[in-house]
């Protein structure tokens, strides 16, 4: 069985509140306070003003009445500069790059150079937001997952600021793969799109394979690409399960489960459901209620202990955490 302690980790890392600080934010306030947000990138890193303009927002943002974050895409091709890092466009000393990458490089042994240099890259941007304004707070830690993590003040529609900040996540890689890994259908009930997104993180997990929420599908073993788009992931998916799922269905996690109980084994099904809750475990979400029956009858035997759950949610009084 494969072990998750490390991308449990990184399920931690990768959603939910980073600082603690943050609130919701209502729909028509996400387009204002994006506004204000590129106009402050652009103030620190003017050389990068235009590339801001480009971000396309992620998940359910602003398809919901209410946000519990913003998530943005950003193309890894704007921190390169040829083959090279863009020292001069984001104003990052070479030399403190240098000494960063070899630290990063030590401790991340089976990272390729190109993802070493661009956790450098990021870190180093992290460090710089905070250091030029007390407007934006930015978590360097996040680097190391391809993202950068801000909490940013909320703006209403006539350009007044509010109260309340809100945690904005820069994703960083290709738009296409970014666009289909946080892809979120509208639903009822508890299902959120996170819930469709870790489902697949459990379906390729259960078959060896690693789901990066910004690059693609990496064998666990090798860390070779095996998919960085969607049309290759569903070919992987179909070549591994031997089914003939459909990119509709791939996107939607209630069309996606049902066709998982009637095409694949029962033993694979069950597999799929244990890592599936002990990601969910971890994660600051509720459990489908579709599968709240096989949440109780296996919270013993996986270990689940519902730290994170909602408080309205129907599996509270299980909580042992």
């Amino acid at each position: 069985m494969i072990k998750l302690t490390s991308l449990l980790k990184q399920i931690l890392n990768e959603g939910g509140n980073v600082f603690g600080t943050t609130a919701s934010i209502k729909k028509e306030n996400i387009e204002p306070t994006m506004e204000k947000f590129v106009e402050v990138l652009g103030d620190i890193f003017p050389r990068k003003a235009s590339t801001f303009k480009s971000f396309e927002k992620l998940g359910s943002a602003g398809k919901k009445d209410i946000s519990g974050d913003i998530d943005l895409s950003y193309d890894v091709k704007n921190f390169m500069n040829g083959d090279k890092p863009d020292f001069e466009g984001w104003g990052i000393d070479p030399i403190e790059f240098n000494q960063l990458s070899e630290k990063i490089a030590k401790r991340a042994r089976t990272a390729t150079p190109t993802q070493v240099a661009l956790r450098a890259m990021l870190e180093l941007i992290a460090n710089r937001v905070n250091e030029a304004t007390a407007t934006i707070e930015s978590d360097p830690k996040s680097a190391s997952n391809g993202s950068l993590f801000f909490a940013y003040p909320q703006y209403n529609q006539v350009g007044e600021q509010l109260p309340e900040s809100v945690q904005i996540d820069i994703n960083v890689g290709n738009p296409e793969w970014l666009r289909f890994s946080y892809y979120s259908n509208l639903y009822k009930g508890n299902v959120k799109g996170l819930h469709r997104t870790q489902l697949l993180v459990a379906l390729f997990t259960n078959k060896g394979k690693v789901f990066k929420h910004g690059q693609g599908i990496l064998d666990k073993e090798t860390r070779e690409v095996e998919a960085e788009t969607p049309k290759q992931t569903l070919e992987l998916m179909n070549k591994l399960y031997g089914t003939n799922i459909t990119q509709d269905v791939l996107n939607d996690y209630f069309e996606l489960t049902d066709y998982l109980k009637s095409n694949i084994s029962e033993q694979d099904l069950n597999n799929i459901y244990d890592t599936y809750l002990k990601i969910l475990d971890s994660t600051r979400a509720d459990i489908p209620e579709d599968l709240q029956d096989y949440w109780i009858k296996n919270q013993e035997r996986l270990g689940l202990k519902g730290k994170f759950l909602p408080d309205d949610s129907n599996l509270v009084k299980y909580k042992t955490a």
